[in-house]
């Protein structure tokens, strides 16, 4: 399947702006149930969600993956006190202010960040991808299998597994990413590990949420060594797999833009859809 011809499909189940929209306000609310598990779990981080023009500003906590606002500025700009609760609620978190921009967002929202001081952080750009859940199934290696993590000890071995994956070699990185896990867990994320089908040994894992007829798809990693004998695609089939005895419609994802995630997720048929941007806010450099 080429790009174009994904696109056409795409367009042909409802238009770009539509499934873009729904897709953003999903993903935030998956955060808010992410952030409302930490705050459980965790409570020591200081998690908390705000709603803000339309959408959700999600603070995790200092060191966590998600302090911004996200899904904001869809439907109406951004005025000077949402500018400030943005703010003045990250602050308090020890956070720097970051807000979420993509195609969807007004272009009066973008002009009022820039006029407070927020500019865009090239290199945390992500690729939006989907393709539906009806699409031709992914073929997956007959040697690796994938089972969900129900237990305790499931649960254990998918941080060791993660963090063996994405090399997290700090404390303060492995605390965040075994915090994420056992809040994704709470939230009732489908959390799933693969194997060698030969000994059992793990090879890699990920995590699928369900929201809205959406399978967002997140936390894929695999053990360095095991690496190019497709573990990463018998996670996908098995996460779309599920999603479809769910009911999903459509399966989706971000990737870095322009990395090996975002170009192996196209070769297994995910369409790029659309690029989301971080404006952070940056101290205004004054003349002496």
């Amino acid at each position: 399947m080429t790009e174009v011809s994904g696109r056409h499909r795409l367009r042909h189940y409802g238009q770009m702006d539509v499934l873009a929209r729904r897709q953003l306000r999903v993903w935030a609310l998956n955060n808010v149930a992410h952030c409302e598990a930490l705050t459980s779990s965790a409570r020591e981080r200081g998690s908390e969600s705000h709603p803000v023009a339309g959408g959700w500003l999600v603070l995790s906590g200092a060191g966590m993956y998600v302090n911004r606002a996200m899904a904001i500025g869809l439907d109406h700009g951004l005025s000077a006190s949402d500018i400030d609760q943005v703010v003045r609620l990250s602050r308090a978190s020890g956070v720097n202010p970051t807000v979420e921009v993509s195609p969807e967002t007004l272009k009066d929202t973008l002009s009022v960040l820039k006029a407070n001081g927020f500019a865009h952080v090239l290199e945390a750009d992500v690729t939006a991808l989907a393709k539906w859940a009806v699409d031709p199934p992914i073929t997956a290696p007959e040697d690796v299998l994938v089972r969900p993590a129900l237990t305790k000890a499931d649960l254990l071995l998918w941080q060791e597994t993660s963090a063996a994956g994405w090399g997290h070699a700090s404390v303060n990185a492995r605390r965040a990413a075994d915090a994420w896990a056992i809040a994704a867990n709470k939230a009732d994320d489908s959390l799933l590990l693969a194997f060698d089908a030969s000994d059992g040994r793990p090879l890699g894992c990920a995590s699928s949420t369900i929201r809205d007829g959406v399978a967002t798809l997140g936390g894929m990693s695999t053990v360095p060594v095991e690496r190019r004998r497709g573990v990463q695609a018998a996670l996908l089939r098995y996460r779309i797999d599920l999603a479809t005895r769910h009911g999903c419609d459509l399966i989706a994802t971000t990737a870095s833009s322009g990395g090996a995630s975002e170009r192996n997720l196209r070769r297994h048929g995910f369409v790029p859809q659309f690029a989301i941007q971080t404006y952070a806010q940056v101290p205004i450099q004054r003349e002496c």
